[in-house]
């Protein structure tokens, strides 16, 4: 395998990102799909589906902070991320099958199906996930390094995801699978093979045990409840720092904003704007314009900083996406208009986060020592995130009894705006609670210190100590 190398070549870069567009292509079917797919072509009842999307999430989330540490503890094993990379494909392979491909004959057994396939996936993708970021983050030693695989791997995301979001899951499944497993099976292989290698010095320089097993029962005479608590300091010890625990809450919030209106989308689509099959070319609009505004993204965040720089991003958001409320029937302009918008500020939240998390792991002095961990927590917030959001998404529109042609009926369209307002749980869900989360993202983060976060800011300047 290469050794790292101190230049990054498109080579290099197109080695590393390839295999996000095999994740991204999985994101898109789970996020976005599933939740119109089960509940309105297999008939499984919303409040089903959101619990099964919340009970699958929360079982994977569990696991994720004890895989990123296990992943630290293989240091003494050569790569230590390729383990983990080769034991999510057949997990990936198998669970994507099961969500594409559903087994029975009713909507119980659907569901019963779904929630299978869904552990299966979320494990494979926990694997993939944390190993993949976490490679990344070694990778950069600058903050324009760092923030460049993070756009590369996420605009190449973006091209797998508008690849699944083009096409209707429930009439293209075949497609979608056959094309994910190829770029899976490539992209793996690329980055195993050929990608600059993780930093080995950084990982070298502080010893550590040569497997999670033979940490926790090094000792014959430890009990299990001493290794269990150590186990679990050693996973929460990223939370220990101050730095993290704030971008750890405004990643919360701001990803929480944006989970509610992915689960939405095809519903805010069809039963609002009334667009069809044909129109969903406009989400790929939307992934199209964030992925090529990462290339302004990573400019803009190497002049003002990599936490400026998100901020400007979701401020751009939030006035832009508040225009879906007055939009109604056949507004594929209006429509075209916001995904174009929320699209460009979707380019910072791909970009910038993830190198914002590499450069404080440098900044704490862990570089080459815990990223997995690091990441582990991370990808921890960002799934209890799409765990929450289609459940209590699904969960409100049952419990107010949405229907799809609500907004077709005489009496709803001679209501006002605000009128529609109160009436309308999908509008509350889709727009308005996402803008409120925005808006508390935007406030954590400037109250965070983390926007005076420079090459030259000391560890105690931003926090970085308890």
């Amino acid at each position: 395998m290469n050794q790292p190398s101190t230049r990054t070549s498109a080579k290099d870069l197109l080695n590393y990102g390839l295999l996000g567009w095999a994740l991204g292509a999985v994101a898109v079917p789970i996020y976005i799909q599933v939740p119109y797919l089960y509940s309105r072509i297999y008939e499984v009842p919303s409040a089903w589906v959101g619990i099964i999307l919340l009970i699958s999430r929360l079982l994977d989330a569990v696991l994720d902070p004890a895989i990123g540490l296990w992943v630290d503890r293989r240091s003494g094993k050569g790569n230590r991320y390729a383990l983990p990379l080769l034991l999510a494909i057949p997990l990936l392979l198998l669970g994507m099958a099961g969500v594409f491909f559903p087994v029975g004959d009713n909507p119980t057994e659907y569901a019963a199906s779904l929630m299978v396939s869904l552990i299966i996936v979320h494990l494979g993708y926990s694997f993939a996930s944390i190993a993949y970021q976490a490679w990344g983050a070694e990778l950069g030693h600058t903050d324009k390094e760092r923030s460049t695989f993070v756009a590369v791997r996420e605009g190449v995301g973006i091209l797998g995801v508008v690849f699944a979001v083009s096409l209707a899951l429930e009439t293209n499944a075949g497609l979608i699978f056959t094309v994910f497993a190829v770029m899976l099976v490539l992209g793996m292989f690329l980055l195993l093979k050929f990608s600059p290698q993780p930093d080995r010095s950084a990982q070298q320089a502080t010893p550590t045990p040569a497997s999670a097993l033979a940490q926790t029962f090094s000792n014959a005479r430890e009990s299990v409840a001493t290794a269990i608590r150590k186990g679990f300091a050693d996973i929460v010890q990223p939370l220990r720092r101050r730095n993290f625990r704030k971008l750890m809450g405004v990643f919360l919030c701001n990803g929480l904003a944006a989970a509610l209106p992915a689960t939405l989308v095809p519903f805010y689509m069809r039963d609002r704007l009334g667009l069809g099959d044909s129109d969903q070319w406009v989400l790929a609009v939307y992934f199209l314009v964030g992925a090529a505004s990462t290339v302004f993204w990573v400019w803009l965040s190497s002049k003002i900083g990599l936490a400026r720089a998100w901020l400007l991003g979701m401020v751009i958001s939030i006035p832009a996406f508040i225009v879906v409320i007055a939009l109604g029937e056949g507004d594929l302009t209006g429509y075209l208009f916001v995904c174009i918008v929320t699209g460009f500020a979707l380019g910072a939240d791909l970009s910038l986060p993830a190198a914002l998390v590499a450069r404080l792991i440098e900044e704490n002095g862990e570089r080459g020592k815990t990223e997995g961990t690091y990441f582990g927590l991370w990808n921890w917030v960002n799934k209890f995130n799409l765990a929450l959001a289609p459940s209590f998404a699904l969960g409100t529109l049952q419990w107010f009894n949405y229907s799809a042609d609500m907004a077709k009926t005489d009496m709803y369209q001679n209501m006002g705006l605000m009128q529609q307002l109160a009436n309308d749980p999908l509008l509350w869900v889709y727009a308005l609670v996402p803008c409120a989360l925005k808006l508390l993202a935007i406030v954590l983060l400037g109250r965070s210190g983390l926007a005076s976060l420079n090459r030259t800011t000391t560890n105690n300047a931003i926090g970085s100590t308890t």
